[in-house]
């Protein structure tokens, strides 16, 4: 664990009698395995912290106090408490694979701190008995999405669809309904990467995904951090059929992880390592450029006023509105000069 999450229900708030304020705090059992990271692992004593963050919240720190028979008192400390940054966001629709192939890879998932939701989908190719395993129900899955946002160090929640019931097959209207369809004129740039994991066949090999994922977010303008959808097919694959439909009538692009033929799971870990990085890529340079734009408004916002509205060309000066004295326009180019590095 990377971050002790907590859910809202367990903080308790309380006075303090000494400081007369309010303090959050958090009983956690021996039996708890939080507390037992915490004691064994961790080796953290009383009056150490630890890192601590709130399901679908704020992180922060909060100080260890042991308790008689194992347990552990955690006080947040409301002075570290802070809003995690936004970050890039991807779905992964993944075709329901082998039972405990699916358990497994709960926690690997919600491990990846971009991954915002996880949809179970029913493939041609998938083997109709593991539509009905107790490893997509609630009661199994949500703990092991806890303990992969925690292995994460995330509180951004993972919402979750099953859709493997005999009217869920793959088709445009069920992708319409979980809100996974572009709907762009232009097939592609409505916002999110769109990424149909394909090995291709003898005559045709995909786009590798990292370099759909990148062309994508070149030509979205949007100040938003970039997003994207995975699909992930079966152990045996996805069909001719469920390819034309994703790529010819959803908006989705053919992508390749390379010439291997590799395992869901191993397809699972690969795709969301390449697509985060590339997602993360993108990210980076949208702050850059809006630091850069940032920097030039501020700049630019200092020469407001009437009389300093003027142009520069390469004969002198041309002013716009009530032409500035002389001394004033001097003043106003040695002003100029030293903001914007002009050499007169």
């Amino acid at each position: 664990m990377n971050l002790i999450l907590l859910k809202q229900s367990e903080i308790q708030s309380i006075s303090s009698s000494s400081t007369s304020q309010t303090e959050q705090i958090i009983h956690l059992t021996s039996k708890d395995e939080r507390a037992k990271h915490i004691a064994n692992h961790l080796n953290k004593k009383s009056g150490e912290t630890v890192s601590i963050g709130i399901i679908g919240g704020q992180k922060g720190k909060a100080i260890v106090q042991h308790q008689n028979g194992g347990g552990i008192r955690l006080e947040i400390q409301s002075d570290t408490l802070f809003v995690p940054p936004e970050e890039p966001g991807i779905t992964v629709i993944l075709a329901v694979p082998f039972p405990m192939r699916i358990k497994a890879l709960w926690p690997v998932i919600s491990s990846f701190t971009a991954v915002t939701r996880i949809v179970i989908v029913k493939g041609q190719l998938s083997n109709p008995e593991f539509n009905a395993t107790k490893n997509l129900l609630p009661e199994v899955y949500s703990s092991l999405i806890e303990k992969g946002m925690m292995q994460g160090g995330r509180t951004r929640q993972v919402k979750v669809d099953v859709c493997v019931s005999d009217d869920d097959t793959v088709s445009k209207d069920l992708l319409n309904r979980l809100g996974l369809l572009c709907k762009s004129d232009d097939k592609k740039h409505d916002g999110v990467a769109r990424v149909f994991l394909d090995c291709g066949d003898e005559t045709t090999t995909p786009t590798p995904a990292r370099d759909v994922v990148l062309e994508h977010c070149s030509k979205v303008t949007t100040t938003a951090p970039p997003s994207a959808i995975i699909a992930i097919g079966p152990e045996r694959g996805w069909t001719a059929e469920e390819a034309s439909l994703f790529v010819n009538e959803c908006g989705y692009e053919s992508a390749t992880l390379g010439n291997s033929i590799l395992r869901v799971d191993t397809a699972v870990i690969a795709s969301l390592g390449i697509v985060s990085a590339a997602l993360d890529e993108c990210n980076r340079e949208r702050i850059r450029e809006e630091g850069t734009y940032s920097k030039r408004q501020r700049k630019t916002s200092q020469f407001t006023s009437p009389s300093q509205l003027f142009l520069m060309d390469l004969d002198g000066y041309q002013t716009i509105g009530t032409p500035p004295s002389r001394n004033l326009l001097q003043v106003q180019l040695a002003v100029k000069s030293n903001v914007f590095g002009i050499q007169r």
